[in-house]
């Protein structure tokens, strides 16, 4: 795909015909409309993304990344819209989103006392 190093992880919007590839040789986020298949839009990420996860009630996208940066993005009619992003822990490139409440899960392979240990956030 044009504009994109080793795509690497994705995200299937099928209701609105969309798809979101991570590619983790370039830290890029492409939007590609599955009717035409062209890409829609682009931005940047945290360095090697990795896992994408969909908050379908908020219209969240989440993108988290092997250097530990999470980026989100709101879906909206114009396409996507980053509204933040920032390194949330080393190794924190598995997420997963519950869209009835909202809260968003990292899984992390050791915590502060070397366990593992699941970060739970909540979006404001």
């Amino acid at each position: 795909m044009p504009g994109c190093d080793n795509d690497h992880g994705l995200y299937l919007d099928s209701p609105r015909r969309l798809a979101f590839v991570a590619c983790d040789q370039n830290a890029t986020l492409l939007a590609l409309d599955l009717r035409t298949m062209t890409a829609t839009g682009h931005a940047t990420v945290g360095t090697a993304p990795d896992v994408l996860a969909f908050d379908t009630s908020l219209r969240r996208l989440y993108v988290s990344s092997e250097s530990g940066v999470v980026a989100v993005f709101a879906e909206g009619p114009q396409g996507l819209q980053k509204l933040g992003q920032a390194f949330l822990a080393t190794e924190a490139h598995t997420v997963a989103v519950d869209p009835r409440t909202h809260l968003v899960y990292f899984p992390l392979q050791s915590g502060s006392n070397g366990a593992p240990q699941l970060l739970i956030m909540k979006p404001s």
